[in-house]
């Protein structure tokens, strides 16, 4: 029997060979202390994504994690509170808002390569990955300028801790907490273009929009955006160092970041390792019972390495089809809201990388990983060039 711990700091590492054994021997698996299952296959994790009403989100998505503790947002949520929600929040995210801030992406980025190019060397974490996307936060929710400061060192503790519940962590929500509050009354009556002006302007007066609902918006994107981004943007540099070949490909190719090498890098990364759901009946699957009441963990990370799904699904191949229905953005109802600032924000680094610095690497010994499930975080890697 396979003893696959996602929490365990053995395998942060490389998890990838237990997922397959997952896979192809136990597609159900279950872990106690805590007790949870995990599902490992793409078709299987896919189905149980679409079956909301069987596989929930209100009792929470991460293991064992007091959920209460957190901050109220839509991932937590079930339907028809979920759809109201994500209804609004998309009338405010059009591509059309997202797309006028690329001029502000590259300037952040171009600033922050600036910063450490005549170095010959930067840590992907502290020096760009963390950074940029506080900053692109930070002009989505029209942050002042002043309050800069106070807002990246609050998303600091948020996302380098090795619990999202953990003191320093809850510390930091309670801080910013405050902060969103005075930004909420303050839209409310003085409506800019900013993210939160655009929620209440696209809410409907039979929607009943509140406060606390407005603020958990601003901690979805604080938590799932970012953490998701860093983990993104690290594990990439990481892995075109370790693929050189498809480095020198993106050199003499930069075009094909337009045309899916961002998805291969989000399939073949899975910044998103895996989230939970909790089951509302007793589920049958390949021969073994998961009760009501369960937890189970979805592993999108292993779901897109999933050799009867995606061919040669272990080869980083920047030249893959665009295919988009890898799960490094989730799937059905809780889909990755997101995603297209995301994919901005990581097509511009790379652009701005490939034009401004020379050929890279990481050096392996400066590698120090951190939580793997959800994301399988990096918390310092050096770049050399």
């Amino acid at each position: 029997m396979i003893d696959f711990d996602p929490f365990a700091p053995r395998c942060w590492e490389d998890p990838y060979p237990a997922y397959a054994t997952l896979r192809r021997e136990h597609p159900v698996y279950r872990r106690d202390q805590p007790h949870y299952f995990m599902l490992s296959r793409y078709d299987d994790i896919v189905r149980a994504l679409v079956d909301h009403e069987t596989f929930a989100s209100g009792k929470g998505i991460l293991i064992d994690t007091d959920s209460e503790k957190l901050p109220v947002n839509m991932m937590n949520m079930d339907p028809p509170r979920h759809d109201t929600l994500r209804g609004i929040l998309t009338r405010a995210m059009t591509e059309e808002s997202i797309a006028r801030l690329e001029p502000v992406f590259r300037e952040l980025v171009v600033e922050l390569i600036e910063a450490f190019r005549p170095k010959g060397h930067f840590d992907a974490v502290s020096e760009l990955a963390r950074a940029l996307p506080s900053m692109v936060i930070a002009e989505v929710l029209g942050i002042e300028r002043a309050d800069r400061e106070d807002f990246l060192r609050w998303n600091h503790a948020v996302n380098s801790g090795a619990e999202f519940a953990g003191e320093g962590a809850l510390r930091a929500y309670q801080e910013l907490e405050a902060y969103f509050k005075r930004v909420i009354a303050d839209r409310k009556e003085h409506h800019t273009d900013d993210l939160v002006s655009r929620i209440f302007r696209g809410s409907l007066s039979e929607e009943c929009l509140t406060d606390a609902e407005v603020l958990g918006f601003c901690s979805l994107l604080l938590v799932a955006g970012q953490h998701a981004t860093i983990s993104l943007l690290t594990n990439a540099f990481i892995e075109l160092s370790r693929h050189p070949e498809q480095q020198a490909l993106l050199r003499s190719r930069p075009e094909l970041l337009r045309d899916g090498a961002v998805e291969e890098l989000m399939r073949f990364i899975s910044p998103v390792q895996g989230l939970a759901r909790t089951t509302t009946r007793d589920v049958t699957l390949h021969g073994t019972t998961i009760p009501e009441g369960c937890q189970v963990l979805l592993l999108y990370a292993s779901g897109n390495r999933d050799p009867e799904r995606f061919d040669a699904p272990d080869t980083l191949d920047l030249t893959r089809p665009d295919d988009k229905t890898h799960l490094g953005f989730g799937h059905g109802i809780h889909y990755c809201l997101g995603n297209a600032v995301a994919r901005l924000e990581i097509r511009i680094v790379f652009e701005e990388v490939l034009a401004r610095l020379g050929p890279w690497s990481v050096d392996e010994q400066s590698i120090e990983r951190n939580q793997l499930i959800p994301g399988r975080g990096v918390a310092c890697a050096t770049v050399r060039y």
